[in-house]
């Protein structure tokens, strides 16, 4: 086995810290300009590579740079960058948009890539002087949009929910997919039996596709769920998503159609995948951009030597380059674009973000340099092109983005989504529901098969978990009865999409511990229990007291008086305030609403005795608009369920009496209600005014109950 000196081992680890300060302050200093943090890692390699660093201290440069050790590591660095890079472009494509958006994305991609496919072409034969089949390769590294630049770019800029960004993301993922047929030809043609290996090629390509829309999601979803939930290694996930992107990469190689298309293919899957959260993709993006993307477009910058260029000549020939590709593929672009139904100005925006350089076509431009399909001077030429146009398209998108203002439709998807973002119940992939005598399970069933049923609406994963504890005590008649209908609930939502129910049995005689323990790694668990007797200390049961006091996450109680099941319901009540427990209670009523086809009323009640403590407003009228905020906080949450919703702020200095009253109206109505855990040793503790309604009342309720207060957030 290569092992490295202690000589070696001291430039490697040298030169990544020289990459990374030059390259993550160039990057800084291009984010304080308004530029893409990729244009100045691109600068910061060229002011590390021969053009600069090697002019002024050649000898400098090549004992940091030049070793044969230090070569080969930073390579390997730099290709994970790359691997990563694309699995974060592939985690931002929505194939939900792109379906929606599949004719302009098409239009705007064959416009685009087989333009400057032939112009590149063309260039390289007449103006370089490059023969066949290098001169077609400069053509394919013109054709390819740089979907990672472009992803990185929106995102800044805030627009990537945008309709034209998503149309650009369409026609980027079209090139990231044909280069690399592409590219698999003309290597071929240099082998001289392109046909053949072209038609091998797509069919490999062809069959991976099929393979990872088919048994590699399936697997890779079963992955996610395993990892997450029972893996209790630290980072488990996260080790998960490299390994598959590795894994994935790898296997493209294998087939010689090259791993970045592995890694994309697979960034798209994860994406759509349960358990991928926010924060695992946030994860990935901080290895990546904090780390190995630097080395890689530092790399690539550092590979620029202007003196390649020599002669005038060549210099006005870059020039030419990049005006002639940038003509063709924002002129070709935005034509595809408009055709495809977009206006002139968001065409012109899709033409200017098709154009984007920086990423994948400059992993292209060096692959050619390896394969000794583009020459040094001609890598030079084209990544000096890719810099100037990643300089000029921000202040280009800048200018064309002001003149689309949102339309009715775009702004109404998009305030769907944020509702989403903001919501609570879109996180909850995972609920335990024991299956105990004493905790109700099927009244416990019926909320959660509910609320299943609305997220299936939704497309939301849930995955249910039926937990038996074997050591309990065995069940008299009338509990048989009740957990076979439990049973059956969940077998009905076991058939909805994206809802899966699992079975998990424990062998212990301490319930309490072993379902705590069971449900440790669950968002939610869900537990049945009857309404509390009036007393100074209010208990929903001995057993459902010590699970409230002792889980880890919130815990949803179905109160039910008589009946173990979800009655039918007209009308759901919610108290809400400002609070983010409360706000968690009313997105789960949205979904209760959803499912049952129920109207929804949201009740704020503002105590002006409190006044000064919560709502630091003195006078009615600023007590009243305060509350409203917090309603319409609220409903803005639960705008994309698609549910009649009626808003009611009163002030009352009982706010019990209030919520008890408005409960009391009449109908089949039912009550959801958040609260927030203060319980000590098992005794159970929710506050006066959640005591006070649920002794008050004898509608049937919903409590979701929750150990962080969380503050009220309109963000």
């Amino acid at each position: 086995m290569y092992e490295l000196s202690d000589g070696q081992v001291l430039l490697v680890l040298l030169a990544m810290a020289v990459i990374l300060v030059v390259g993550r302050g160039t990057a800084e200093i291009a984010r304080r300009l308004g530029q893409p943090e990729v244009l100045g890692e691109l600068i910061g390699g060229f002011l590390l590579g021969p053009s600069i660093f090697g002019a002024l201290l050649p000898g400098a440069q090549q004992t940091l740079f030049g070793g044969e050790a230090v070569g080969v590591a930073l390579s390997g660095f730099s290709w994970i960058g790359a691997i990563l890079l694309l699995l974060i472009a592939g985690f931002e494509v929505d194939l939900g948009i792109l379906r929606q958006e599949l004719r302009p994305g098409a239009l705007t991609a064959a416009f685009a890539i087989v333009p400057s496919l032939i112009a590149g072409s063309l260039f390289a034969w007449f103006v370089l002087g490059m023969a066949p089949p290098a001169d077609i390769f400069l053509g394919i590294v013109l054709s390819v949009t740089a979907v990672s630049v472009a992803a990185k770019i929106t995102i800044e800029r805030g627009s990537l929910r945008r309709r034209y960004a998503q149309v650009t993301l369409a026609s980027g993922v079209a090139s990231e997919v044909l280069v690399w047929l592409l590219i698999a030809v003309v290597v071929s043609m240099k082998a001289g039996n392109p046909l053949l290996a072209g038609l091998r090629s797509a069919a490999f390509a062809i069959g991976f596709f099929a393979i990872m829309v088919t048994l590699g999601r399936r697997l890779t979803f079963w992955a996610m769920r395993r990892v997450a939930d029972s893996a209790r290694i630290a980072y488990g996930p996260l080790s998960l998503v490299l390994v598959l992107a590795f894994s994935s990469a790898a296997f493209t190689a294998r087939l010689g159609l090259h791993p970045l298309l592995g890694a994309f293919t697979i960034g798209v899957v994860i994406g759509a995948a349960p358990r991928v959260t926010r924060s695992l993709q946030e994860s990935v993006q901080s290895i990546a951009v904090g780390f190995f993307a630097p080395i890689f477009f530092v790399l690539a910058g550092m590979r620029v030597d202007i003196f390649q260029l020599g002669h005038i000549w060549t210099i006005g020939a870059m020039l030419l380059l990049f005006v002639v590709a940038t003509a063709v593929k924002v002129g070709f672009g935005t034509l595809g674009a408009r055709i495809g139904g977009l206006d002139w100005w968001e065409a012109g925006i899709v033409g200017v973000g098709v154009n984007l350089k920086g990423g994948t076509d400059v992993i292209v431009a060096i692959l050619g340099v390896e394969l000794g399909l583009l020459s040094g001077q001609g890598y030079a030429m084209y990544a000096l092109v890719a810099i100037l146009t990643v300089l000029v398209s921000p202040p280009a998108l800048g200018f064309l983005e002001a003149r689309v203002p949102t339309s009715g439709a775009e702004r109404t998807r998009l305030e769907r989504e944020e509702s989403r973002r903001r919501a609570y119940l879109p996180t909850i992939e995972r609920v335990a529901v024991p299956i105990v005598p004493a905790l109700l399970p099927e009244a416990a069933a019926s909320v959660v098969e509910t609320i299943a049923r609305a997220k299936g609406e939704e497309a939301e994963f849930f995955d249910i978990t039926r937990l038996t504890i074997s050591g309990a005590p065995a069940p008299n008649a009338a509990q048989s009865t009740e957990i076979a209908l439990a049973d059956d609930r969940l077998d009905e939502a076991s058939e909805m999409a994206k809802v899966e129910v699992t079975e998990r049995r424990v062998e212990s005689s301490a319930v309490l511990a072993a379902i705590l323990d069971a449900s440790s790694e669950q968002t939610l668990l869900a537990i049945g229990a009857r309404p509390p007797a009036p007393a100074p200390t209010v208990s929903l049961g001995h057993l459902q007291d010590q699970i409230i006091d002792r889980a880890r996450g919130d815990v949803l109680v179905a109160i039910f008086e008589r009946e173990n099941e979800l009655p039918p319901v007209d009308r759901i009540v919610v108290p809400i305030t400002g609070f983010a427990y409360s706000l968690k209670a009313a997105d789960v009523a949205g979904y209760l609403a959803k499912a049952l086809r129920a109207d929804l009323t949201l009740l704020t009640v503002v105590d002006p005795r409190q006044s000064g403590r919560f709502w630091r407003e003195v006078d009615r009228h600023s007590l009243l608009a305060t509350g409203r905020r917090v309603v319409r906080e609220a409903t803005f949450r639960l705008e994309r369920l698609d549910v009649s919703v009626a808003q009611r702020v009163v002030l009352s200095e009982d706010p019990s009496e209030a919520i008890v009253r408005e409960l009391a109206r009449g109908g089949r109505q039912l009550g959801v209600s958040g609260a927030l855990d203060r319980s000590v040793d098992g005794q159970l503790d929710l506050g006066p005014v959640a005591h006070a309604v649920l002794t008050r009342t004898r509608l049937p309720m919903v409590l979701l109950i929750s150990h962080d207060s969380g503050a009220f957030a309109s963000e």
